[in-house]
C-alpha cells in the first residue's frame, strides 16, 4: 500500500476514534454546566434611623456654620508680615538647631515680598522655584495679601548665606530674615 494512503488511513482512524470518546459526552444532557450554592443571605435593607441619623447630623454641622459655632472652634495662628530682620535668636544657636520652649526647632525663611495680587506672588514663587531655591507662598485672610517666602533653613547662618546670594541674584535689597514657624 502506498504510504500517502496509510497516513489517511490511520488519520481517519484516530479522528473517528475521538469523535466517539467525545461525541457521547458532548451529547449526554448530564453534564450541564452546574453553579456554585451559596449559603450567603442577600444583603438586607439599611434600616430608615440610619439614613435619619446622617441627615441630621450633617444639618447639625450646617446650624454650627450658620451660627459661626464652627468657626470659633477652628483658630487660624497669626502670622506677622516683618518690616526688617528678626535680629532675636531666642536661645538659638547660630550654627545647630535646637529646640524652643514649645518644642519645636528654630528654623529661618526669608521674606521675599507680599503682595495684593495673589497672581503676582505665585509667579514670582514659580520664578524662585525655576532658579532652584525652595519658595512657597503664605496667604493672610484678613489683610487678602499673599506672602512669598524662601527657606526654611535650620541654621542662621545658612539662611544669611541665602539672604546674601538671593540679594545678588533678585537685585533686591529688601529681602527679610525672619523665625520660620511650622503651621499645624
Amino acid at each position: 500500500m502506498e504510504l500517502h494512503l496509510k497516513k489517511r488511513i490511520l488519520g481517519a482512524l484516530v479522528t473517528v476514534g475521538i469523535a466517539a470518546l467525545v461525541l457521547p459526552v458532548v451529547l449526554d444532557g448530564s453534564r450541564t454546566h452546574r453553579g456554585l450554592s451559596s449559603d450567603i443571605p442577600p444583603m438586607p435593607e439599611p434600616p430608615q434611623w440610619s439614613t435619619l441619623e446622617d441627615e441630621r447630623k450633617v444639618r447639625k454641622e450646617l446650624e454650627q456654620l450658620a451660627s459661626g459655632e464652627a468657626e470659633k472652634m477652628v483658630s487660624v495662628p497669626d502670622i506677622v508680615v516683618v518690616d526688617h530682620d528678626d535680629t532675636s535668636r531666642g536661645g538659638a544657636q547660630s550654627d545647630r538647631s535646637s529646640l524652643d520652649d514649645e518644642q519645636m526647632p528654630y528654623a529661618w525663611t526669608l521674606q521675599i515680598g507680599v503682595f495684593s495680587q495673589r497672581d503676582n506672588a505665585h509667579r514670582l514663587r514659580d520664578k524662585l522655584r525655576g532658579l532652584g531655591y525652595k519658595a512657597y507662598v503664605q496667604e493672610f485672610a484678613e489683610t487678602k495679601h499673599t506672602g512669598v517666602y524662601v527657606g526654611p533653613e535650620l541654621t542662621r547662618a545658612k539662611a544669611e548665606e541665602l539672604q546674601a546670594a538671593l540679594k545678588a541674584e533678585l537685585k533686591q535689597k529688601d529681602i527679610y530674615l525672619r523665625r520660620y514657624k511650622a503651621e499645624s
